[in-house]
């Protein structure tokens, strides 16, 4: 039998490489139960397979411990540029001490001269067994935290994992209190780098669904830092709350072109359900950052940012993340001005409209009342209604018409009937209802209940940011975040932030 190093997959003896990715196999041999090793383990059973080698369940015979012995595969042994960095890696790795990381705890050579590593057991499932198993929305973020946190104690030392995935994530206590998630293969994954059987994946050794976009781009390993973990923890994440990776390829050219390139949706449009927690979307969408500058600085940033999301039992409409990198159309569909997209909280009607806008022009109107009935005279009183705009010019934000229209453009957007309530938003924001704007312009950027117009919803949040919701200027500053006018951005986040709109403040300092 022979393994793919990319996807695992045993193939018959007589194939040379991977009909899925195309990656020259790797030989691979088994070990007979019973089998001793270097007078410390016994063989009990196999426990897997990759393309590096074998993982078997072994007991270490003095101490009568379970122990996992990972074998390199026989071919790996012939490269003595790819031995010394194992070891090197190996014997760093025995240094990482952490309970959210698999302990390493031995480095030898079998007798036939295969380097082993012995680690801890974990008698527990990988989380990509545990994903088909489980609805895991609850438990994603109690195992995306351990798993960061084992990260942060890697990064302190200066390891890079540069591979994590649910496959290396083990579950210790799995489905109890005391559940405990596990990384796997540090030490590991770095010298996959020294194999020259990817070349089918432009030379570079990864995991297409979570490899970070300077990965793609071949960035040396040595130029390479933990954000780059950080951003396939991002879609590890991803995938524990939606059920599927951000993106979706059938080739090695297709997963680059996303990740470098395209914008996942934020987990909410997927499970609606999911804005009810509050900053998920934008800590995901940050984690899955093309530019590594805009994701958290380290591991121990993201734990923060993980704890500070809570639930709102009553979100007014699905959140919108921090920032989303969508290309903005070269042309707005015909008919239609272009569009973008939000952060809205649903804000007291009577505060929709600046306090000192109403005083103004109260005296505006009165004002002008006084001069009509000075000019004419108390025998005309009538003169008095004539300085009073006519009904049909009034649009005060809490004009009873418009007001209504918005409410049945809210109850419609509940219902997800977006196409109806769209017009209806659309005519609310004309007479000056500023919370349905911020709803238009979710509306507009997100192509709901009619084509996308970015320039539409950048408009739409323009006059909700100028007199109503202050989340408004946050989604404006995220529009300008995707069209590269960090200016603009940075105007819009300062304004956001100085109404305490959450992470504005931090997106702002990232821009300076």
């Amino acid at each position: 039998m022979k393994t793919c190093p990319l996807c695992s997959t045993s193939w018959p003896g007589h194939h040379t490489s991977c009909p899925t990715d195309g990656a020259t196999l790797i030989d691979s041999r088994e070990l007979d139960p019973g089998t001793i090793i270097r007078g410390k383990y016994r063989i009990q059973r196999l426990l897997g397979r990759g393309g590096m080698g074998a993982v078997y369940l072994a007991e270490h015979i003095l101490l009568a411990r379970p122990r996992a012995l990972k074998f390199i595969s026989g071919s790996l042994t012939q490269d003595p540029a790819f031995l010394r960095r194992f070891r090197r890696e190996a014997l760093a790795a025995i240094e990482l001490r952490h309970p959210n990381v698999v302990e390493v705890v031995d480095l030898d050579q079998a007798e036939d001269g295969s380097p082993y590593i012995a680690m801890e057991f974990v008698d527990g499932p990988d989380l990509r067994h545990a994903l088909v198993a489980n609805d895991f929305p609850p438990r994603a973020f109690s195992i995306a935290r351990g798993i960061a946190q084992g990260l942060a104690a890697a990064h302190a030392k200066g390891i890079v994992h540069r591979d994590v995935k649910p496959e290396n994530i083990l579950l210790a206590n799995p489905d109890t209190p005391a559940e405990t998630p596990k990384l796997l293969d540090f030490g590991i994954a770095a010298v996959h780098e020294t194999l020259t059987a990817v070349s089918r994946t432009h030379g570079l050794m990864l995991t297409p669904p979570y490899a970070s976009p300077e990965q793609w781009r071949g960035l040396p390993a040595d130029q390479l830092d933990g954000r780059a973990d950080l951003y396939a923890l991002g879609g590890v994440l991803y995938e524990m709350l939606t059920g599927q990776t951000p993106f979706h390829a059938h080739n090695s050219e297709g997963w680059m072109y996303q990740h470098l390139h395209e914008e996942p949706q934020p987990p909410s449009h997927l499970r609606p359900e999911l804005a009810n927690w509050r900053g998920l979307d934008a800590l995901v969408l940050r984690l899955l950052a093309k530019d590594r500058e805009l994701r958290p600085r380290d591991a121990a940033e993201m734990t923060v940012l993980l704890d500070d999301i809570y639930f709102d039992p009553h979100p007014s409409v699905p959140e919108s993340p921090a920032y989303e990198f969508k290309p903005e159309p070269s042309q707005a569909p015909v008919g239609s001005e272009p569009m973008l997209f939000t952060n809205y909280a649903q804000q007291d009607r009577s505060r929709r409209l600046p306090r000192w806008l109403w005083v103004a022009g109260a005296a505006v109107v009165i004002a002008a009342a006084v001069g009509v009935w000075f000019i004419l005279g108390s025998a005309q009183p009538h003169a008095v209604t004539v300085a009073q705009p006519a009904a049909s010019q009034t649009t005060s934000a809490d004009s009873p018409d418009t007001a209504a229209t918005e409410q049945k453009a809210e109850a419609l957007f509940k219902q997800k009937s977006y196409s109806k309530a769209r017009p209806l938003f659309q005519a609310a924001c004309n007479g000056n209802e500023l919370n349905a704007c911020s709803y238009l312009g979710y509306l507009y950027s997100e192509g709901l209940g009619g084509p996308k117009n970015l320039q539409a919803a950048r408009e739409a949040y323009q006059k909700a940011c100028d007199g109503g919701p202050q989340s408004s200027c946050y989604s404006l500053a995220s529009l300008y975040v995707n069209a590269g006018d960090k200016a603009q951005a940075r105007k819009y986040f300062q304004k956001a932030c100085l109404a305490k709109v959450a992470d504005s403040c931090d997106l702002l300092n990232g821009l300076q």
